[in-house]
C-alpha cells in the first residue's frame, strides 16, 4: 500500500484484463522438449486467434472464451509456433495463430461460437478468461508487427515459445522482445466536477476522459500535464496515480490517474472538438437522458470516472448506463 493509503495493486485488479493469473513460467520458456510434451498433454488447451479476433461464445448469462484441446488443431504451427502463455495451475494454456482454413474448421465443430473483436465482447465475460485472451491478442500482434528484423530486413524467427524474436541473418541476429506503449489516461477535476471531451472522430455525444502516449524523456507525471494543456488548454496543481491496465488494442499500457484543475478555464484542439464539465447530477441527467454516451465498462477511463461518481455520491455509473440503455430499448417509435 502507498503512503498516501491508495492499494493500487488491488485498485489494478479491478481494471478489465489484468486478472490473468497465470504461472507465466519463464523459465521453461526455452525448454524446447517440455514445450512439445505440453502441446501433446490432452490437458493443454489452446487459445486460438483468427485475424487478431478471439474464440467467444455469446450465451444469455454472459460471453465465454472457447479454448481448444491439442486434439482439435492439427498443425498448431502452420503460422508460427504455439506461444506459451503460462499454467493456472491446472493446464498449460498456448496462443495459436490460425489460417482461414483452420477458422472454418473449428467453426465447424464449435457452431455457436465465433471470432470476435475482445474489446466490446468482453465486457461480461469472466475476468480470469477475459485476462488471458488478451494476453494472447498481445503477444499475437507483437509477432505480426514484428515479422521481420528492424535492422536488416531479414525474417525474424520466434523463440523462447513466442517470446523472443531473433533475426534469421546470422551476421546480425538481432534479438528483440514485446514491446508495448505507454499511455497517460486522466480524469480531470475541479471541486465537485469532472471534464470530459469529445474527439472529433467520435460519434455524436460520445466522452471520455483524455489520453495520450508518454513521449521519450518524460516522466508519466509530465505526460499527464502535457496532454491536458494540449487537448484543453486546462493548467493542473495536483496529479494521483490511480491504477494502470493492460489495452492490446492495439499495445498500450494505460496509467491513471486524477488530476485536480486550477480553474475551471479550458479551450479545444484539433483532437477534442468539445470538452465539458459535469457534475455528478449534470452527468446523471446527460446520460439518462441519451446526450452522452460513455466508454464501455472494460476501459479504465470508464472506471476513473465510475469511482469519482461513485465517491462524489452518485452511485454506480454502470447501473445507470445499463438503465439508459433499457430505455433506448423500450422507447416508443414513431
Amino acid at each position: 500500500m502507498s503512503p498516501s493509503g491508495t492499494d493500487h495493486l488491488a485498485r489494478s485488479r479491478r481494471n478489465r484484463f489484468t486478472a490473468v493469473r497465470l504461472n507465466r513460467e519463464v523459465e521453461l520458456r526455452d525448454d524446447a522438449n517440455w514445450v512439445a510434451r505440453m502441446l501433446r498433454n490432452p490437458d493443454t488447451r489452446l487459445v486460438p486467434l483468427w485475424r487478431s479476433r478471439s474464440l467467444l461464445e455469446r450465451h444469455a448469462d454472459g460471453t465465454l472464451a472457447i479454448y481448444l484441446s491439442p486434439a482439435e488443431l492439427a498443425e498448431p504451427d502452420r503460422i508460427q509456433p504455439p506461444t506459451l502463455l503460462g499454467s493456472d495451475g491446472e493446464r498449460e494454456y498456448f496462443a495459436v495463430s490460425v489460417t482461414d482454413s483452420q477458422k472454418d474448421s473449428i467453426l465447424e465443430y464449435h457452431l455457436q461460437a465465433r471470432f470476435a473483436d475482445l474489446r466490446r465482447a468482453s465486457i461480461d465475460m469472466a475476468a480470469k478468461h477475459a485476462g488471458i485472451l488478451a494476453y494472447a491478442r498481445a503477444l499475437h500482434y507483437w509477432q505480426h508487427r514484428h515479422a521481420f528484423c528492424g535492422v536488416c530486413g531479414e525474417p525474424n524467427l520466434l523463440r523462447s515459445a513466442g517470446h523472443r524474436m531473433v533475426c534469421s541473418n546470422e551476421e546480425c541476429a538481432r534479438q528483440s522482445f514485446p514491446r508495448i506503449d505507454p499511455a497517460i489516461i486522466v480524469l480531470v477535476t475541479h471541486k465537485d466536477a469532472c471534464l470530459l471531451g469529445r474527439n472529433a472522430k467520435w460519434p455524436p455525444g460520445q466522452f471520455s476522459t483524455l489520453a495520450g502516449f508518454v513521449e521519450p524523456g518524460e516522466s508519466l507525471e509530465d505526460a499527464v500535464v502535457r496532454e491536458v494543456y494540449e487537448e484543453v488548454r486546462v493548467q493542473l496543481h495536483e496529479i494521483r496515480y490511480v491504477s494502470s491496465q493492460p489495452w492490446p488494442f492495439p499495445a498500450s499500457a494505460m496509467c491513471g490517474f486524477y488530476a485536480e484543475a486550477l480553474d475551471m478555464n479550458n479551450g479545444l484542439s484539433e483532437e477534442v472538438e468539445e470538452a465539458r464539465w459535469f457534475t455528478v447530477e449534470s452527468l446523471k441527467q446527460a446520460v439518462l437522458g441519451g446526450e452522452v454516451r460513455l466508454s464501455p465498462p472494460v476501459s479504465i477511463a470508464f472506471r476513473l470516472l465510475a469511482d469519482w461518481f461513485r465517491n462524489n455520491g452518485g452511485g454506480d455509473l454502470e447501473d445507470l448506463v445499463r438503465k439508459q440503455r433499457a430505455m433506448n430499448v423500450t422507447a416508443p417509435t414513431c
